[in-house]
């Protein structure tokens, strides 16, 4: 098996890695993975915070069910409020109401019952299409900006102007993406898709099986999946949901494997995807900061934000249902961080990286020229870090209360402010993400808000945010005292925050996108609404802490790039290629199907690569018990498959059906539902998740760290013998064996 070095490569880098690919088995052209617009890559999506891909020539993409938890989440509300307006017509007309538990969240979607459902107007796919490095435009000159503020003020202003030429039409979406901690920029251009539609998601207790509770953990027995598909206007371009849209028309679509061949130990596995963020080339200080300081914090809010939305759950089912995707995140968050905190600890991850630095120092002063070129330049990148450390628990706390993730309509009124303000000035002189290009985005929050919000979430997350930002250390924002006034205590901002809501009109989704269109700053200044009034008084607060950070990456942007070039150089000394971290771009991944060993008490025990669905139902489903409870048409399926055979989904070895795998592949958030390509670029899986040692792999890529994905012979057989839906089937060229 190659040497676990990691990597999420840019697929430029694929070709450097052509010998070792072919060794591994790969049967395909390397060009293949190096070019977004190769047949490969082109039909790899991202989601904006998942990825996913195409399967079918219409439009059909495949990706992981808590991808689409807040899609699930919209169609139920929306289905909600449509049956509880019948009702009320049907009791006014003297008829008794519909009764009718919906929870598509809970119980899945299938299209071929309600037809394909738009998922929600924040709903996207982004397809890439083209990559430029637009390095030289973006930094030349900037080292003769004395001051950090302004130097990054002119990168910002010189990337609005770039998007500005690069949005050619409302389909195409550009970002500039800094790479390397700001040594390279490139200029990265999408296809942006705005109706997509749901066309199956198992129920939960599939494709969330085992919950909270294996979240991060090895074996797993989840059906992660969920189908969507994309529309277009019927011209085929980009277009907002309306009935009279077609199915997408993709240049390019990955082939799902029907796994004839079967997957074995060792086998050769690509992942392409958008993945999130890693922090790995970081300073001795940076790092020894992180698990000291950043960790830690980050443990302890997520710890006690869960607990208000778990409490907020046992409320009520409405509340129950909204919380849903938010404490989903929340979760998975924290567990990652958790014992992320405790690997690091136990394999010295700070030992390492202070040897790491060591040596480089070292590689530095064994040469004349390398040492006036970098000596200084770790020193300097701790004084900067130092300086910008005073007052960050302030700057967090105030940043989350007015989080659209957390508080939804605490965010809505600081948009609306933030708009108002904003569309003072000439359109290029807007702060990035207010500008005329971001108002489609900024509208579709505004509504899509709505599908999540309830008085009562309002209430508790936004009496726990200011509480916490009360109790932080540093200097009070001065909106606190502006607004909180006398309110110390947690019942006195409880009430003060119950009396802003029953009193706002901007629970009104109408009147947010009235006042988003019309409404001068004036106008809102002049508002008797005490939530705008909140928003208007802790703007500037938001604001100092943007600048904040906006001057620290000023004044890194002249440091941070010769400390990447000297990490490079040293590493290439010893024979290493170095990946860029991750930043929600296109990357290629590539590693083996293969278990792993762990420490079981005293002893070290075997982990295989490979669960089924035996295990499943014969071991891991506990009637009763939430999480570990297999739906009865699951089981009745089991039951015949024991007579008949699972049929051509069947593993060639265990002679039972596949479940989940691992591989050693380098993966983050943002993976979530990435393809799995094997050597001939077919789709044979879902990455989904990691194992425990793989929460580490933001900040360092070890022996142990895998993967765990789904095997795609699974979805086929579900599609097949529980669901038997051949027409799907067919569509993404596959033969049915038990459905018509």
């Amino acid at each position: 098996m190659f040497p676990p070095t990691g990597g999420m490569w840019l697929p430029e880098q694929i070709p450097l890695m052509e010998e070792q690919l072919r060794a591994l088995g790969l049967e395909i052209d390397p060009s293949e993975l190096a070019d977004p617009t190769s047949s490969t890559l082109e039909a790899i999506v991202s989601l904006g915070g998942c990825s996913a891909s195409f399967v079918s020539k219409n439009g059909l993409i495949i990706t992981n069910h808590h991808c689409v938890e807040s899609y699930l989440s919209y169609m139920t509300e929306q289905d909600k409020a449509a049956l509880k307006e019948l009702n009320e017509t049907r009791v006014a007309q003297g008829l008794p109401p519909i009764e009718a538990d919906i929870d598509y969240m809970r119980d899945g979607y299938d299209a071929r019952k309600g037809g394909e459902r738009f998922t929600g107007p924040e709903s996207r796919a982004f397809v890439t299409f083209e990559q430029t490095d637009i390095t030289e435009r973006m930094t030349k000159g900037l080292a003769a900006i004395s001051d950090p503020f302004q130097r990054f003020e002119e990168l910002e202003r010189r990337q609005k102007q770039i998007l500005k030429e690069a949005e050619t039409d409302p389909s195409v979406r550009a970002e500039v993406k800094s790479f390397f901690r700001g040594e390279t920029f490139m200029l990265i251009r999408k296809r942006q898709l705005k109706d997509l539609r749901m066309v199956y998601a198992p129920p939960k207790a599939v494709g969330y099986f085992g919950g909270d509770e294996r979240n991060w953990e090895f074996p797993r027995h989840v059906g992660d999946f969920a189908f969507l598909r994309v529309y277009t206007g019927p011209d085929g371009e980009s277009a907002d949901h309306a009935k009279e849209n077609v199915p997408y028309k993709p240049k390019n679509i990955i082939q799902v494997s029907r796994g004839d061949e079967g997957l074995d130990p060792g086998d050769l596995v690509f992942v392409a995807g958008y993945p999130g963020r890693t922090n790995r080339a970081t300073t001795f200080a940076e790092a020894r900061d992180t698990v000291g300081r950043s960790m830690p914090f980050t443990i302890d809010y997520l710890d006690q934000i869960r607990a208000v939305f778990r409490e907020l759950e046992s409320r009520n089912e409405v509340v129950a249902t909204k919380v849903q995707p938010p404490l989903f995140g929340i979760e998975n968050y924290l567990k990652n961080n958790r014992e992320a905190l405790q690997i690091l600890d136990s394999i010295d991850y700070l030992g390492r990286k202070e040897k790491l630095e060591e040596s480089l120092l070292a590689w530095v002063r064994e040469d004349a020229a390398r040492t006036e070129k970098y000596a200084p330049v770790i020193a300097e990148m701790n004084r900067i870090q130092s300086k910008y450390e005073k007052n960050w628990q302030k700057r967090a706390f105030t940043s989350r209360l007015f989080s659209g993730y957390f508080n939804g309509i605490a965010h809505s009124a600081m948009t609306l402010v933030r708009v108002a303000k904003e569309k003072q000035k000439t359109d290029q002189d807007r702060l990035p993400g207010y500008q005329e290009r971001d108002y489609e985005n900024l509208r579709d929050e505004l509504r899509q808000m709505q599908s999540t919000y309830d008085r009562e979430i309002a209430v508790e997350v936004s009496t726990h945010f200011l509480k916490r930002l009360l109790e932080a250390e540093g200097t009070n924002p001065a909106f606190l005292g502006k607004w909180l006034g006398k309110a110390k205590t947690e019942t006195e901002i409880r009430r003060k925050i119950e009396v802003l809501l029953e009193a706002t009109e901007l629970e009104n989704v109408e009147n947010r996108l009235k006042l988003f269109e019309s409404a001068t700053y004036a106008d809102l200044k002049d508002s008797d609404d005490q939530l705008i009034q909140l928003a208007i008084v802790a703007e500037p607060d938001l604001l100092d802490a943007e600048e904040h950070s906006k001057a620290k990456s000023g004044e890194a942007l002249l440091v941070s790039p010769l400390y990447i070039e000297m990490l490079r150089d040293f590493q290439k000394s010893r024979g290493q290629v170095m990946a860029p971290d991750a930043n929600s771009t296109l990357r290629i991944t590539f590693g083996q199907v293969g278990g792993y060993t762990k420490q079981d008490g005293d002893t070290l025990k075997y982990i295989p690569a490979f669960t089924n669905m035996r295990q499943l139902i014969e071991d891991e489903h506990q009637p009763g018990k939430k999480d570990f409870e297999v739906p009865p048409r699951w089981i009745s399926a089991y039951e015949r498959a024991k007579k008949k055979g699972f049929g051509p989904y069947a593993d060639g070895y265990y002679g039972d059906l596949p479940l989940n795998f691992l591989a050693n592949v380098d993966t983050t958030g943002g993976n979530s539902g990435s393809a799995a390509l094997n050597a001939r670029g077919e789709l044979i899986g879902l990455l989904f998740d990691g194992n425990t040692d793989s929460l580490y792999g933001d900040y360092v890529f070890d022996a142990g760290v895998r993967s765990i994905l789904l095997d795609v012979r699974y979805t086929l057989w579900v599609l097949d013998e529980v669901e038997g839906n051949g027409e799907l089937l067919r569509e993404m060229g596959i033969k049915p064996s038990f459905a018509k």
